[in-house]
This record gives C-alpha cells, sequence and structure tokens, in this order.
C-alpha cells in the first residue's frame, strides 16, 4: 500500500511535532542529482528514526530573482516524483518578501527549527539561503548546536568528469531537442502535462488526426520538431508523434504541441493528460504541398513503428 502523503502549509498550518530529515532546495526537474541527495535523506531517516521530508517553494524561486519563466517541473510534478522515491512529506512555504528578507540565522530559527522541527538538514554543496543568498552550508553547520539538528551535505551528481548536473543545463538540453540526454539525466522521460483542447482539426484532412494539448503549467518545450512521444490518458499509455512548433507549412504564429497517437480512435476532448518525451526524429520544416507535408508524417509513422519493434 502506498504511503499516505502529508502537505504542510508553513504560512498557515501549525508546526508539525514530528521530528524531520528535510532536504532543502528547488528541485526543478528533481534529476539525478536531487535523488542522489534524496537517498541521502531515506538512508539518515531510516538510521534515526526520522520522518524523511522536503521543503518545498509555491513559485519556483527564479520567477522572482531572474524571471525565469519556463521549468520542468510544477509543484504538483515535483511532488509526484519525489513520492515515487520515497519521500512522502511536503513542506511548503511561499518564496514572498518576507521569506526573502530573512537573514540566514532568521531562517534557520524560524523556518529550519521551529516551523520544520528538523533533526537533519539534507542539502547540496552548493546550497544557499537567506537575504541576497548570504547563507551557505557553512551558516548551516555554525549554528547545528543552538539549533539542536545536524546537516548533511551531498556531493554534486556528476553529468560528466568535468561538470556536475543541474537543472538549468538541462532545461538548455530541453530546449535544444537533446531528449536522449535530458532523459538519461532525469532516469526517466522528460514529461510535460495538459488539457487536450479543440484544434484547427486539420490533421483529419491529412488523415492524421492529433490531440492538442493546452499547457497546465509553464513548462519549457523542446526546439521545434517532431518527437516520438508516450501519451498517458486516463491511467493507459500510448505511443505517439508529437509536433513541437508553428506548423509552418500552414504559416501559423504560436507555438503549439499537437500530438498523433498511434493505432488510437478515441474521442478525449477535455481529456488531463501527460505527454512523455522519447525519442527526437526531425526538426518542423515548411513543406512546399499538402502532399509533400503528409510523405514526411508516413515517414515518420514508419519511423515510429521501427523504432518500437526495436524496444520490443
Amino acid at each position: 500500500m502506498t504511503e499516505k502523503i502529508k502537505i504542510y502549509d508553513l504560512n498557515i498550518d501549525l508546526p508539525d511535532l514530528q521530528r524531520k530529515a528535510v532536504s532543502l532546495g528547488n528541485f526543478d526537474g528533481v534529476h539525478l542529482g536531487h535523488q542522489k541527495l534524496m537517498k541521502n535523506n531515506l538512508e539518515i531517516s531510516k538510521k534515526y528514526d526520522l520522518e524523511p521530508a522536503v521543503l518545498l517553494f509555491k513559485q519556483n524561486t527564479k520567477l522572482r530573482l531572474k524571471d525565469e519563466k519556463e521549468y520542468m517541473t510544477s509543484l504538483e510534478d515535483k511532488i509526484e516524483i519525489l513520492s515515487s522515491i520515497g519521500i512522502h512529506t511536503f513542506c511548503l512555504i511561499d518564496f514572498d518578501e518576507k521569506f526573502m528578507n530573512l537573514s540566514p540565522r532568521e531562517f534557520i530559527a524560524e523556518i529550519i527549527n521551529k516551523k520544520l522541527n528538523a533533526s537533519y538538514i539534507i542539502c547540496g554543496k552548493d546550497y544557499r539561503f537567506g537575504k541576497k543568498a548570504s547563507g551557505d552550508v557553512d551558516t548551516l553547520e555554525k549554528y547545528e548546536e543552538r539549533y539542536n539538528y545536524k546537516t548533511s551535505v551531498v556531493d554534486f551528481e556528476k553529468e560528466d568528469e568535468f561538470n556536475k548536473i543541474s537543472s538549468n543545463h538541462l532545461r538548455d538540453l530541453i530546449r535544444e531537442g537533446n531528449i536522449k540526454k535530458v532523459n538519461k539525466l532525469l532516469a526517466r522521460p522528460y514529461k510535460i502535462k495538459g488539457t487536450i483542447v479543440d484544434g484547427m482539426k486539420r490533421g483529419r484532412t491529412l488523415n492524421f488526426p492529433t490531440a492538442n494539448l493546452k499547457l497546465s503549467f509553464n513548462y519549457v518545450l523542446p526546439i521545434d520538431g517532431v518527437y516520438l512521444t508516450r501519451i498517458n490518458i486516463d491511467n493507459k499509455s500510448y505511443y505517439a508523434l508529437s509536433n513541437v512548433g508553428k506548423n509552418p507549412t500552414f504559416g501559423e504564429n504560436s507555438r503549439k504541441v499537437e500530438t498523433y497517437i498511434l493505432d488510437f480512435d478515441q474521442n478525449i476532448y477535455g481529456e488531463n493528460v501527460s505527454i512523455e518525451f522519447l525519442e527526437f526524429f526531425r526538426y518542423d520544416i515548411k513543406f512546399t504541398s499538402r502532399e509533400e507535408l503528409i510523405e514526411q508524417m508516413n515517414i515518420d509513422k514508419k519511423r515510429a513503428y521501427k523504432y518500437l519493434e526495436n524496444l520490443s
């Protein structure tokens, strides 16, 4: 049986008395580096009989600090992924002016000690906190005795010999369409979510009916092109071809995600779905005629079936 998820809103809820091991960070993408940190949390929690927990911001910090607009994971996505790893307690807090103006010591006293009731703090080597990011792991270790907690600093998970895995770099890789590498560093396919809505219905006239996705979150999208994907509808999965782009053949202006589901003929308008990107096939280009577009789409379809044959 899956353990029940517990969510505490630190802005309104009373402090939880359960002693915890708390992971600190932004965790966009919940990549292999983040997963390493969570594994450390679970090991510590088991050893010292603590409740493994994560402090999560209701809003991504970079949305305020750096005007970053797109992310790999929403708050709900993070909770879903982290709970699958084994973390079931989530402490949420507003990343607002009051929080941003806390000094490092105030953050430790008010958040770590009083609100989180943390016995252990788990973070990466580059973790920063407090006003103007003036606190670091040395600050955490400095106040351990005074506020009755210990700090576990987790080393970086490396992408290669020289570079650590980072959310910033992963977002760049997605924008480049390097899905294979992204999925390797996430240890799962990159996923976006949304609702199927009415589109131009042009795909039907081409004998390739597509499902148009209205994103539920500001996900970072891969470079315009055609991808082998897997769409999840009502707890069932289907392989598909997804096009990200503006439909240059028909002169459209806005980027969108359209998905042709292989061997599928159901009405799914209004359904909430998720789409996992498995493989980049080709860039989005302008064709000289509908016939040329249809020919290419058939080539894409054959390639998809060939790819899936090799998986089995």
